[in-house]
Parts: C-alpha cells; structure tokens; sequence
C-alpha cells in the first residue's frame, strides 16, 4: 500500500470573496479528507483598496440620488472584517462535516500570503473559479493562478458548478510510468471507488498497472484509447459517460491554464501533480 498512499499533506486555498462560492470550498474539503491533508485557508483583504481610500481625491458615487462623496476609511475598514468575519464563518461552517484539520487566516498584503509563504512538495494550492465571470479577471485571482501555475507544486482547480461529489476517480496517463495512477489509486481506494484509466491503447495491456490495483484494493477499468501525442480537447466528449468525481493528471500533461477549461467542461476538480506544466501551444495540445 506504501506505493500507493497520498502524497499530500496540505492543501492551500484563497477563501472565495462571494458566498456562493463556498459550494465549491465543500467540495475541495471532501477531497482533502479523502487524503488525509490539512487545509489552509486565507482571505485576502482588498489592500489597494484601502491605500486607495486614503487619497483625497477618490470619491464613491453612492445610489439613490446620493451623489459623489469621500470614501470613509474608518467604515471601509469596518466592512472589510466584517467580510473576514463572515468568511471564517462560511469556511468553518462547509469543512464541519470533514474530519480535516484546519487553520484559517486573513491577509492584507502580498500575493505570498495568499498561497503561503513559500509551498512544499507535498502541498497543493487549490483554486477556486469564482461562479461570476467578472471575478475571474480581478487582479487577485489572476494572479493567485499565475502564483499557481508559475510554481513547481502541485495544483488542484475546482470549477465554479461541480458535477458530482461521488463515482470513479479518473487517471490520465501518457505511460505506464506516469504518477497519476499512484495518486488515483490512493484516492479511489480512500473512497471506496474504482479508477479508470485514459491513455494510449498500450496502456490496456500493461499488468504493472493491474498490479498497483491489486495491492491499493482498487478495480481499475480502461477507457476509451487516447491517441498519441495526448490531446485533452478529447477528454470532455469522453467523460461524459464515465460519471467521474475528480480527473488526476500530471503538470506535464497540459499548459498552463488548460486545466481550468478542462475542469470548466467537465464540472469536476482536475489535480494536477508533478512537474509543472507545458508552456506554450507548441509544446503539447490544448484542451
């Protein structure tokens, strides 16, 4: 079972800004209890917002017929620990039914506060895609994923709408010698479910992958062949069927950011483990 066991030991997440979000913090949380890893969380105060506040030329347009009128530092800092406030709230409030250990901070500062000072190897920063497209170009969560994706850590996206919480976990294998069926099989055997593998055709006769199944106590089934060089724009017509709760991969798989799509369009969390990621359309498909 040693070859198979979860390799991560925390996972690191920016608190969404929007309470309805959290549906997908729930989600990560079950995840992090199926590996035994602790989860923390920050959120992040808007720090430019309040050195902006401080200028005397800036002014808030208040609704209403209210007109143009100074920003009051004094309340625009009562508003922001109320959000503090209401964050641990919500955090607490989605993680009770985990078993997960948990610490939960606030920072007002540089992006290093939003994932942790400096991530370890057995670390995971989580992504969150908020559900409102318009917080997904704000400063913060574009460079919370270039932070990500510009690291060496592993990564995990959890779209804005998950599909399900419950079936098989899905592995994407380039070879018989790729991580993520190590991965996959300490997940699925931690729930209880079955991996299914996707990859090239040679894959389906490879026994040492058979073998890793036998000793995790996990039944494996082969998808549909992948053909070679992997193409991830081929993934989303395929799982369709496959009922999958989480896709494993490595970061070698897809470029930067292919993963969000590929989470966007199939609706579960996409892992991501290993070296980074390819960096440019020439080095390997688009999802």
């Amino acid at each position: 079972m040693n070859e198979t066991r979860v390799d991560f030991k925390r996972m690191l997440v920016r608190l969404p800004q929007n309470a309805g979000d959290y549906a997908a913090v729930g989600v990560m949380a079950q995840l992090a209890d199926l590996m035994g890893a602790s989860v923390v969380a920050t959120f992040v105060q808007d720090a430019e917002l309040v050195e902006m506040a401080a200028l005397p030329c800036v002014r808030e347009l208040r609704p209403f017929g209210g007109g143009w009128h100074p920003i009051e530092g004094p309340e625009l800092l009562r508003q922001l620990e109320l959000a503090a406030a209401t964050a641990r709230r919500l955090f607490h409030d989605t993680v009770r039914p985990t078993r997960i250990k948990t610490s939960f901070n606030v920072a007002r500062g540089p992006l290093a506060d939003v994932i942790g000072a400096s991530p370890a190897a057995d670390d995971i920063v989580v992504i969150i895609e908020p559900r409102n497209p318009a917080a997904r170009v704000t400063q913060q969560f574009t460079r919370l994923v270039d932070a990500a994706f510009g690291g060496s850590f592993a990564v995990m996206v959890v779209p804005s709408r998950i599909a399900r919480t419950t079936g098989p976990i899905a592995a994407v294998m380039s070879g018989p010698d790729d991580p993520s069926i190590r991965h996959a099989l300490a997940i699925a055997a931690a729930a209880k479910e079955q991996v299914i593998v996707l990859g090239p055709a040679k894959l389906n006769a490879d026994v040492s992958i058979s073998e890793l199944a036998r000793t995790a106590g996990v039944r494996v089934e082969f998808g549909p062949a992948m053909q070679e060089p992997l193409d991830l724009s081929w993934l989303p017509r395929h799982l369709a069927h496959l009922n999958e709760r989480l896709l494993v991969m490595t970061r070698a798989a897809v470029i930067d950011r292919g993963a969000s799509m590929i989470a966007s369009l199939c609706r579960v969390p996409v892992l991501l483990t290993g070296p980074a990621g390819l960096s440019s359309p020439e080095a390997g498909q688009r999802p």
